[in-house]
């Protein structure tokens, strides 16, 4: 497993900037969160380094059929309702190591081996990650209250 503390401070990096302007608060909970996450089956996680520094990593989890964003604005569509999904919890990837493709290697990899039909994950409309992710190829399926992020799929 990685080093949870690590991650948390990467998080912290990358999550101070605009437009989350999280602190140290919120990286320590991440790090409670993503320890726990680490207890569930289908748990997946992909890092990568540049020498010995951590410079990007991202996770996810598994869900059973018929999961859902507990904090969905509405109910998961139609063609998605009753289907298992890998959910996306982070992509995070240093400022400084960014353009230089970390962070789709680190999404494909950690998807490459999963066998949900459909991933999901969680971006603010505000964040550069956003327009990444459409480019490609995740797909709007709902919001989350309230209201800063939009629930994006990809089928697989």
């Amino acid at each position: 497993m990685p080093d949870w503390t690590e991650l948390g401070e990467l998080y912290l990096d990358v999550y101070r900037e605009p437009p989350y302007g999280e602190g140290e608060t919120e990286a320590a909970e991440f790090r409670k969160t993503v320890a726990r996450h680490a207890l569930l089956p289908g748990f997946a996680v992909t890092t990568v380094h540049k020498g010995t520094e951590l410079a990007g990593f991202a996770y996810g989890v598994g869900r059973e059929p018929g999961w859902w964003h507990p904090r969905a604005a509405a109910a998961a569509p139609a063609w998605l309702a009753g289907r298992p999904v890998f959910y996306v919890y982070e992509l995070a990837v240093r400022p400084e190591h960014r353009g230089h493709g970390h962070g789709r290697d680190l999404l494909d990899r950690l998807l490459a081996t999963r066998s949900e039909p459909f991933a999901v994950l969680a971006a603010s409309p505000a964040a550069p990650a956003h327009a990444m992710y459409r480019r490609w190829g995740w797909q709007p399926a709902g919001s989350l209250t309230p209201g800063r992020s939009e629930l994006l799929v990809l089928a697989r």
